[in-house]
């Protein structure tokens, strides 16, 4: 931070030379080259387009001060931020996480040369977040304390065996099933819904309704409207109490009902890091289709799951989704959809990031592996919960156990603010900390618009990033742990990630577990991830 004190200082110095017809913001940051970080510190300036018919004169110099300058065109959202302050206000608050810009802490605006200062809420969109807040409450009489004991487990992951497994996990419902999920837009898990709940089997559903994602085939309204006429009283449901949906009155969740799980007749369980969408659960078949899933494959996310038969552990997650079901339906407000569909499409429609460039074909595609009555150790982790289920202690003290290697592949690191979220700054400093202590540390990240921003901020924070790849589509959020440990759920780290949104994990110790994931990320690591943040 004092080296960027210092580079801010130059900036302020010579803002008359960086202030260029295009030229939108500059901050401090680190040079790119070829498309991946370098250790050198740059002066960042954020251009609205690019040219190579630029005037010399109206060109950013290549250095001031001895320090060199790094020349970035603007992403989808900085031109948001500029055209359009109330959208790109919106989008910040109740848009997806994944698409958000980070604030550094030096950034200015060419044209005035004063600090750029985060998104306020606009009177549009202000009422929806003066809604009370509930006190976090949880089931009395279960523990999310570790489990020793006999578990049957199926390993999977997407796009080789996610649909497949969790058509077969629906399938054989008997009496009941319970879901919190973030996103249900999926086309084809609808359909499996409205085709297996026939008889007298019941469905309990927690939903949030998140921006539409690029491959929704409808929105969360329209799947709880056709649950709704197939199962009539046969259903429960309730939208989650996430702060930015007008649809409750009263919020717990500051941005998201992350959670992706489903209880089956409290005996076995799925949780994944994937929604009920076509990305994370694209309608393909690759084990016995390699090549007719090809095509459908390269553009599906990775995302890992495993199911879980054991009576105890089921029970417990059902019993915290069926709390947030009960308190949720408190709060539902009929009064607030009629103004929710009034809203103008700017704050309601899809996010506007690009549409998703195709990734790379696996080179091999993972079965599942079956894991049958293995004495094991599973730890359920909850966020936002305290104590024994808490993500971020626990997380902790895994990654500060790796004696060998850690391997993490997950969404994005939101780095926060310095004095924010310390909890979070917490699990940055233990990786930093196995980077920096010679250990076989491994990272692979998703590719967003925000990707060098971040990655910048992650270098800041003490990140050796040599250490870390880029893979399209990644939704993953794992971690393998000397071959010995595994864990996986819907955690992203960010502050509402790991410590305010509902999200919900498993640490699972058991050998064969954790090989299955690790080879599958020793794959992506060596195909699929590569040092690259430009487009292809």
């Amino acid at each position: 931070m004092d080296s960027f004190k210092k580079i801010d200082n130059v900036i302020k110095r010579h803002l008359k030379e960086l202030r260029k017809p295009n030229v939108l913001t500059v901050r401090p940051g680190y040079k790119f080259t070829g498309g991946w970080i370098t250790n050198k510190l740059a002066i960042v300036a954020i251009v609205n387009g690019k040219t190579d018919k630029m005037p010399v004169k109206s060109q950013v110099p290549p250095k001031v001060e001895g320090i060199a300058t790094d020349v970035r065109e603007t992403t989808t959202m900085e031109k948001i931020r500029y055209k359009d302050p109330e959208r790109y206000a919106s989008l910040m608050i109740a848009g997806r996480p994944e698409f958000r810009h980070p604030v550094f802490p030096f950034e200015r605006d060419a044209r005035t040369g004063k600090l750029l200062e985060g998104a306020e809420p606009y009177p549009s969109i202000r009422a929806g977040r003066q809604k009370p807040q509930l006190e976090y409450t949880i089931p009395q009489g279960y523990t999310l304390k570790p489990i020793k004991d006999k578990f049957s487990l199926i390993c999977h992951a997407s796009p080789d065996a996610g649909w497949p497994q969790l058509s077969e996990f629906l399938n054989v419902v008997k009496n009941k099933l319970t879901v919190g999920m973030y996103d249900f837009t999926s086309g084809h898990i609808l359909k499996a819904f409205l085709t297996d709940f026939g008889n007298q089997k019941s469905l309990s559903l927690v939903l949030d309704h998140p921006a539409l994602d690029q491959t929704a085939d409808q929105s969360d309204e329209q799947t709880e409207a056709a649950l709704k006429a197939k199962l009539g009283q046969r259903e429960n449901f309730a939208w989650a109490l996430e702060r930015n949906d007008p649809m409750i009155s009263e919020w717990i969740f500051p941005s998201a009902y992350h959670i992706k799980v489903a209880v089956r007749d409290e005996e076995a369980f799925w949780l994944s890091s994937g929604n009920f969408n076509n990305s994370n659960q694209p309608d393909i078949d690759p084990i016995k289709d390699p090549n007719g899933s090809a095509t459908t494959a390269k553009k599906s996310d990775r995302d890992w799951h495993v199911i879980v038969n054991h009576p105890g552990l089921a029970k417990t997650f059902e019993a915290y989704l069926q709390n947030d079901l009960a308190i949720a339906k408190k709060y539902q407000s009929q009064s607030l959809i009629a103004r929710r569909n009034a809203l103008p499409k700017k704050i309601t429609g899809k996010s506007p990031e690009k549409a998703k460039t195709p990734g790379i074909v696996p080179i091999q595609y993972f079965a599942p592996m079956e894991i049958n009555n293995e004495l094991m150790t599973i730890h359920p982790l909850l966020t936002p919960d305290k104590g024994d289920g808490n993500y971020v202690d626990n997380i902790l003290q895994l990654i500060e156990s790796a004696d060998r290697s850690l391997y993490m592949q997950t969404q994005y690191v939101h780095v926060p603010q310095e004095g924010v979220d310390q909890p979070l700054w917490s699990l940055i400093n233990a990786v930093k900390d196995k980077m920096h202590a010679g250990k076989d540390v491994r990272i692979i990240l998703s590719e967003y618009e925000a990707t060098k921003s971040y990655l910048e901020l992650l270098q800041g924070a003490g990140w050796d990033m040599s250490a870390v790849r880029i893979q399209k589509g990644v939704h993953n959020k794992g971690i393998v742990v000397d071959s010995k440990i595994v864990a996986l759920g819907s955690q992203n780290w960010s502050g509402d990630g790991v410590i305010r949104n509902r999200d919900a994990s498993l640490i699972i110790e058991h050998q064969g577990a954790a090989q299955y994931f690790e080879e599958i990320f020793v794959h992506d690591w060596v195909n699929m991830a590569s040092q690259s943040v430009d487009e292809k």
